[in-house]
């Protein structure tokens, strides 16, 4: 699974909000977004043909009821499928030094 950049600032809210969000919700939520607000629908629907995403319910509200998303991975699980993608290509990931030089970036940040 390889997400584009707009999917991911999408999965991004859903990650960070760890519950059910309506569309409308992670529009509110998406600050930095790159894409149109009428491409949600879209962006959504290749979410969940990807796997990425599930419907997990319908949120009701005083005028409508809404249909509300839910990610089908972590961003950790993400993080593994994009290691197993340049694997793919023929590169080499030695596991135990890329958990090494990822402790070792955190550890700067924090």
């Amino acid at each position: 699974m390889k997400l584009t950049d707009k999917e991911l600032e999408i999965m991004s809210v859903l990650w960070v909000n760890k519950a059910p969000m309506t569309a409308t919700e992670i529009i509110e939520d998406s600050n930095n977004r790159t894409w149109k607000e009428s491409s949600i629908y879209i962006l959504l629907n290749t979410l969940i043909k990807k796997g990425a995403v599930v419907l997990t319910q319908h949120k009701f509200t005083i005028t409508n009821h809404a249909r509300a998303y839910t990610p089908a991975i972590s961003s950790e699980e993400y993080a593994v499928l994009c290691v197993e993608n340049v694997r793919q290509t023929g590169i080499h990931v030695d596991t135990q030094i890329l958990i090494k030089h990822l402790l070792k970036a955190e550890a700067e940040e924090g």
